[in-house]
């Protein structure tokens, strides 16, 4: 999601349930947000951390914060647009995708037996690396989601591998089949993390104030990164060894 201005923001009222913590503000970190109320002129401040926020909802100017362990926490504010906003912002936040990664964008993710093996793992990498992009510049937790669609993730992938048993084996129909069928073989683990990320996605978008739901997608759209990952380690062996298949075997009529 698109990077929000954080700061302080005044809250008219601040209540705990049915305690009310009257007037005070709300300041919003990466990592706490943090009411400051001052009932009968004392202050008392409630500090919630990010993590322990499972739900977000805002109704005219009131904005609901469903706590972890069960307390709801609601603010009245003349900003509560802003207010849910920057809190929203620091809640629906999509996890680190490819720091950990071993093979994208590495040396270790192409064995250099073959000349086009770079080419042919950006190829790979290409959709969803282009879903991330699109997602950081989306404003929305839907638009987020949408970015990754799974289908159209799915679909990217089944292309590539066509494409890649083309290029090797595109006159010899019988290599060509069995090159697509392995490399399809190969690549469940990564099809699997897809139609995972197709359930999450089909939840949050049904629950879009309960930040769990969010949670789920977005570890699951990460084991569909990791997924990713893995798969290409096993789809470059096999293009290897296609590569010099390819070399030897006179082309076969379709």
């Amino acid at each position: 999601m698109a990077e929000t201005p954080r700061g302080t923001i005044a809250v008219s009222a601040a209540r705990v349930g049915r305690a009310d913590l009257g007037e005070g503000t709300a300041t919003i970190d990466d990592d706490v947000l943090t009411i400051m109320a001052r009932p009968s002129g004392a202050e008392r401040m409630l500090r919630i951390p990010i993590p322990a926020i499972d739900g977000l909802a805002i109704d005219g100017d009131d904005v609901v914060v469903s706590v972890r362990d069960g307390r709801q926490v609601a603010m009245t504010s003349g900003d509560a647009a802003r207010l849910h906003q920057d809190i929203a912002a620091r809640c629906f936040v999509l996890p680190e995708l490819t720091r950990t990664l071993r093979t994208f964008g590495s040396r270790r993710g192409r064995r250099g037996r073959r000349p086009n093996a770079a080419a042919d793992q950006q190829r790979f990498f290409a959709p969803f690396v282009d879903a991330r992009r699109v997602a950081s510049k989306s404003p929305s937790p839907a638009e987020t989601i949408a970015a990754f669609e799974s289908a159209a993730l799915t679909r990217a992938l089944e292309d590539a591998l066509r494409r890649f048993a083309v290029e090797r084996f595109g006159q010899n129909g019988p290599a060509r089949r069995a090159l697509e069928a392995e490399l399809v073989d190969s690549s469940e683990p990564l099809q699997a993390a897809l139609r995972a990320l197709a359930e999450r996605a089909s939840e949050a978008r049904a629950r879009t104030d309960e930040i769990r739901a969010w949670r789920s997608w977005a570890l699951s759209l990460r084991d569909v990164f990791e997924a990713a990952d893995r798969v290409w380690a096993a789809l470059d062996v096999a293009l290897d060894v296609a590569h010099v298949s390819a070399s030897r075997v006179p082309p076969a009529h379709p």
